[in-house]
């Protein structure tokens, strides 16, 4: 099959790269993420596990997939991005494997799913689908990273729901990790044959680069009136690390992670003490991922219209907003809202943040520099949902919790505004 145009010349692979990303993410976030957990409800109920131990693997899962950030950026930065995801996905299948035919006792359980799976997933996902649409995309990058970041929204809409329709047909939670094992299988030849680290390794160049070109070859053609930022200088990642800027990037990213990750992991037990019925506050969180893919696609247009700070901080706004409408819901309306400030502040700052890391320091150190921040992202995310519990035991209130979360989100809110272009010293 040629890859060339009716005017002979070769056809930008970036899109391809974008769908196939999109396909991986969806296979290596979505099953085994969304899917693993309610695979492991059933499974840890017919092992006799505690629920102490079912919270303790997911935590751990969680805290696997950023721990091992630093390793992950070296790792790309020596072998390439296909290769990280070739790595995550092998990990990702064995441990499926491991999970449906040999886990019997509470710590290989948590071995194989809260850090086998979980390392898996960092090297198979977030740091290397990210540093790949970085290296294909510079004026289009915020746009092609809201397509490929819409994936793990859908994953959690079809994982789950598909695996226990197969729990339910067949009785056996085993096969369930067949699924898994598959999912991640698709994921690997995916990436082998289609995946290519730059486009150098095939002789193009970024979209953005060919778009310049392309517009100062036609004068006649009308320039856009607003050309994203987008560094020139070759950063370090020792000098992005002692740059200012880097921290208010990581400020305004913990700013997200901290507030979204207690909306989500208390909201449902937060509504309920507001007296609305379990079924409805469950139906939150389902609002919460779909609006959440409409957030990320938002996110992208409004960061080729505008500086990304501007639109990373009004999303933080929304998110805010969020919380408010949380601690005061009492109905329907009150739950909605919530659940769609909730979902598209998180989704559209999802995709700020590595448009400003990526733009500010360029595609060249993201995977190394973003890598490096990951672990403290991923500890205060894990963080939060705990604090908040324990803020709730002590006092009988989510009060405390949700000024706590706030504090934080204006944190970030601020932090975004201020966070101006880095220069180069």
């Amino acid at each position: 099959m040629s890859n060339e145009n009716s005017s002979g010349t070769r056809r930008f692979y970036g899109w391809t790269i974008v769908v196939s990303l999109w396909i991986i993410y969806f296979l290596n976030v979505g099953f085994p993420m969304y899917g693993g957990q309610t695979v492991n409800t059933f499974m840890a109920d017919e092992m006799g596990f505690k629920r102490t131990i079912l919270g303790l693997a997911f935590s751990l899962f969680n805290l696997f997939q950023g721990l091992p950030g630093p390793l992950i950026g070296y790792t790309i930065q020596k072998k390439g991005a296909r290769f990280s995801i070739a790595l995550g996905s092998i990990l990702i299948l064995v441990s499926a494997i491991l999970m449906g035919y040999v886990v019997k006792s509470q710590w290989l359980f948590l071995l194989t799913f809260g850090v086998i799976a979980g390392v898996g997933v960092g090297f198979g996902t977030v740091v290397p689908v990210q540093t790949t649409v970085t290296q294909w995309f510079d004026r289009k990058r915020s746009r092609a990273m809201a397509i490929t970041l819409t994936a793990s929204g859908f994953g959690g809409f079809v994982a789950a729901p598909l695996l226990t329709k197969v729990l339910s047909g067949t009785g056996k939670w085993n096969n369930c990790w067949l699924v898994v094992a598959g999912a991640a299988l698709v994921a690997l030849l995916i990436d082998l044959i289609l995946i290519k680290n730059k486009p150098a390794d095939i002789g193009q160049i970024p979209d953005g680069s060919s778009d310049v070109a392309e517009s100062m070859a036609k004068p006649g053609k009308k320039a856009s009136k607003y050309i994203p930022y987008s560094t020139k200088d070759d950063w370090t990642v020792k000098e992005a690390l002692t740059n200012s800027r880097c921290w208010l990037t990581l400020a305004a990213a913990i700013g997200l992670y901290i507030p979204y990750m207690m909306l989500i992991s208390h909201g449902i037990a937060c509504l309920g003490d507001h007296g609305i019925p379990a079924s409805a506050a469950a139906f939150s969180i389902s609002l919460v991922t779909a609006t959440s893919i409409v957030g990320r696609l938002l996110g992208g247009e409004l960061c080729n219209r505008m500086p990304a700070r501007f639109v990373w901080a009004g999303s933080l706004v929304v998110l805010l907003m969020g919380s408010i409408f949380l601690m005061t819901a009492t109905g329907t309306v009150g739950m909605v809202l919530y659940a769609v400030c909730t979902g598209i502040g998180f989704g559209a700052s999802f995709v700020c943040m590595p448009v400003v890391f990526s733009s500010y320091y360029g595609a060249k150190i993201y995977s190394s520099l973003f890598g490096t921040l990951f672990p403290i992202i991923t500890i205060c995310s894990s963080i939060s949902p705990t604090l908040a519990g324990y803020l709730f035991d002590a006092s009988g209130s989510y009060t405390s919790g949700f000024i706590m979360i706030i504090a934080f989100n204006v944190v970030g809110i601020i932090a975004s505004l201020l966070n101006t272009p880095p220069k180069k010293q």
